[in-house]
């Protein structure tokens, strides 16, 4: 299979997460919420033992640059240049609006979960594997989040 190939297999997981919460699979549902949490693991494994020690080794000390830029981004598109940040309490109701700004968002996070795929891949057929199977294991998650935010802001379960 291509990296191409892997990385339509992977986005596919947002499809079948959103087909959870439309056909309301409560089993389904229990699934993944489990599959968030291994998921995170998994990433996370990847992450500290794979991909950053291949980064070091190609990129040298520069390398540690590039990380921080990546965090740093992070840091600022989820805390400080959206005003959507609180703590953890739920404090307002879930518009169409932030059903349409979700699925933007989760469309560009798709695309450069492909080119990690593929850069995966540029590296070494392992590394592009364990990164395959990262993606997959947290796209389930995200299609429920979507699915769920869509519904919330008034969209017809069939349609999310």
């Amino acid at each position: 299979m291509t990296a191409l190939t892997y990385a339509v297999i992977a986005a596919l997981g947002n499809v079948a997460g959103g087909i959870a919460v439309a056909r309301g699979a409560k089993l389904g549902l229990r699934l993944i919420s489990g599959c968030v949490a291994f998921g995170a693991g998994f990433m996370l494994s990847v992450a500290l033992a794979e991909v950053l020690p291949e980064a070091f080794e190609m990129g040298g000390r520069s390398a540690a640059l590039y990380v921080l830029l990546g965090y740093l981004l992070v840091h600022l598109s989820q805390h400080t240049a959206t005003e959507h940040f609180h703590f953890g309490e739920e404090t307002h109701s879930v518009t169409h609006q932030a059903g349409v700004t979700a699925l933007i968002g989760l469309l560009l996070h798709t695309f450069f979960d492909g080119v990690a795929i593929a850069s995966g891949f540029a590296v070494s057929q392992r590394l592009g594997i364990l990164v395959f199977l990262a993606i997959l294991l947290h796209k389930l998650p995200e299609g429920v989040t979507i699915s769920s935010i869509q519904i919330a802001g008034g969209t017809e379960p069939n349609r999310a």
